[in-house]
């Protein structure tokens, strides 16, 4: 591997995050020569990445505009010109990471000789090249059983897992002493407890209240004599104006008073960074800053929390969280339920410089959970549950998922026996489990794959027969045509078990990603690319029911261990005391 090209247009905090695919690349192909290519919106950031070595900016805002303005000879021109900056280079990979309409028609044009992310074919369809891309687009649908972050897809789109783990970013030396010189102009010395708080989000259901912000910096000012840091752009200076006229307590209001460079080490001073899903949060998490996530509304920490090993997120534990993307909320109950006096105690128990391990599940914590993050066997990121509760199908499904995916996009087949050990110990960690409730709980769905298992084998049969045939000196098209009619029949049926299975939607989503995206040219391609989907889709529904299975099997013979000792011990008991 010897030239890469990594395009990200999208957010600053999409850049951080693909700091650790940049990494991975680095450490596994040393003499690679990466190149990224960036929106101009958010390439300032791209001034603390490290591990590439080309940056190419593209102004995709004058592309857009030009369009749309008629200034069509000026943006052909300009188009002409990047794209010849890009093809200098012909390229082993390409990695698209922005999913949308411009991004796949620039990758279409792209001299590379391998392609993965969205782009589009010969007739203007629009294909999604590598089955982690398509994990990615079944992210949405199927969201409430991803079980992978964010950066995980992208590591495994790229097909790397670095050594070095979380995200990466550079703070300069000049910007650490604007830092101190500033805190010590504001009474901030070297050994205080510094808190920073980001109050702004990227819209304004995703925002715990400002009040709540002040109430919490009271509590910390006063109980442990924090200095209070807010942080944000210019836009957001109303936030730091609610704050400061809601707090009895004097605050460094930097909000809006500081470029990238200096945010990213106003960020690394701070002790902790309380913060809504935004990029600041991740900036923070790649210098290294521990972090509270206040996880509200549409955001799901599973895909955009902090990335790093001991950060924090707390969210409500509701039916309706996280909220579904396009529904507009009247109640955000969400941001009533986690109230100041609660994150307080979180932070209180991060303070005190130990793991605040399992949190009572006292009446306050009702309808709440904490979760902390931390990298897994595996080198993905994972969250543990503070509070032990009993499991739900969402969360059952998520912890099977996350084994099972790997196994079958990454062509690397898993015993199900071994990824129901490791789930096992995680539920009997962090949950209170019963295998009788998880038999409950998965009736339906087992039964849903073992449908889904038999559509994919006879599908399969069809199209080995229709390859049979194809490779005949004189093949007979009717008969083809006829038995191939079988086969979207099946495809139908086994979309609607999705529909029907919400669990098993993901599932049914991908596959179909997969059919859209099959590029053979001729009949005999065509239906080899079919069979290895309908095998995938087989094989994942069998490693899913051996996998649930044992795991119901193992509770089941726990707990029927348990009861007998508990039997022997009790008829001990009356032996021994025959009076009592």
């Amino acid at each position: 591997m010897k030239n890469v090209l990594i395009i990200n247009l999208t957010r600053m905090g999409d850049l951080v995050q693909t700091t650790p695919v940049l990494r991975g690349l680095k450490e596994k192909y040393p003499g690679a020569k990466i190149t990224l290519l960036v929106n101009s919106v958010f390439s300032e950031i791209c001034d603390f990445i490290p591990d590439f070595d080309r940056l190419i900016i593209l102004e995709l805002e004058k592309v857009l505009c030009g369009s749309n303005d008629g200034k069509l000879i000026e943006t052909y021109s300009y188009v002409k010109n990047i794209l010849e900056t890009i093809n200098s280079t012909t390229y082993d990979l390409v990695i698209n990471f922005t999913h949308t309409p411009p991004s796949s028609i620039l990758m279409s044009l792209i001299n590379a000789k391998e392609k993965r992310g969205i782009s589009i074919d010969e007739e203007g369809y629009t294909i999604k090249l590598h089955p982690w891309i398509r994990y990615f687009f079944n992210l949405l649908p199927g969201r409430n059983y991803n079980p992978f972050h964010l950066c995980d897809v992208y590591l495994m789109t790229a097909g790397v897992i670095p050594q070095e783990k979380g995200l990466h970013l550079v703070v300069s030396e000049e910007s650490r002493q604007w830092v101190q010189s500033l805190l010590i102009r504001n009474d901030i010395k070297p050994e205080d407890l510094v808190i920073g708080f980001q109050l702004g989000a990227s819209s304004e259901d995703k925002r715990w209240p400002a009040f709540s912000f002040a109430r919490l910096g009271e509590r910390l000012v006063e109980e442990f004599n924090a200095k209070i840091i807010l942080t944000g752009s210019a836009k957001e200076a109303e936030y730091g104006r609610e704050f400061e006229n809601a707090c009895r307590n004097p605050v460094l209001n930097l909000i809006g008073r500081t470029d990238l460079k200096k945010l990213v080490a106003v960020l690394e001073r701070c002790d902790l960074l309380v913060s809504n899903d935004t990029g600041p949060l991740h900036i923070a998490t790649a210098v290294g800053t521990k972090t509270l996530d206040i996880s509200l509304a549409s955001v799901y920490f599973r895909e955009t929390g902090p990335y790093g090993d001991g950060h924090y997120v707390i969210q409500t534990d509701l039916p309706c969280s996280p909220c579904t993307f396009g529904r507009a909320c009247t109640e955000m109950t969400c941001k009533d339920t986690i109230s100041a006096e609660i994150v307080f105690e979180l932070v209180s128990k991060i303070l005190s410089g130990k793991d605040p391990g399992k949190i009572d599940n006292s009446p306050a914590w009702e309808s709440l959970q904490v979760y902390t993050s931390f990298f897994d066997d595996d080198g993905l990121l994972n969250y543990r549950p503070l509070i032990k509760r009993p499991i739900n199908k969402k969360e059952l499904f998520g912890m099977v998922y996350r084994k099972t995916w790997p196994s079958i996009l990454n062509k690397k087949r898993v015993d199900s026996g071994s990824i129901a050990s490791d789930i096992m110990n995680k539920l009997l960690q962090w949950y209170a489990v019963s295998g009788h409730d998880i038999r409950n709980m998965v009736t339906d769905e087992m039964l849903s794959l073992e449908s889904i298992q038999n559509y994919a084998q006879t599908a399969l049969g069809k199209i080995s027969l229709i390859l049979r045939e194809a490779e005949k000196p004189e093949p007979n098209v009717p008969w083809i045509k006829e038995t191939w009619k079988i086969v979207p029949e099946i495809d139908n049926e086994i979309e609607t078990i999705g529909n029907t299975c919400p669990a098993l939607k993901p599932l049914t989503i991908l596959f179909k990603y997969g059919k859209q995206s099959i590029q053979g040219s001729d009949l005999k391609s065509i239906a080899l690319e079919g069979m290895n989907l309908y095998e995938d889709l087989r094989q994942h529904c069998i490693l899913l029911l051996d996998t649930l299975t044992s795991i119901m099997e193992s509770l089941e013979n726990q707990e029927s261990l348990a009861h007998e000792i508990k039997n022997k011990q009790a008829a001990n008991g009356v032996l021994e005391n025959p009076g009592s």
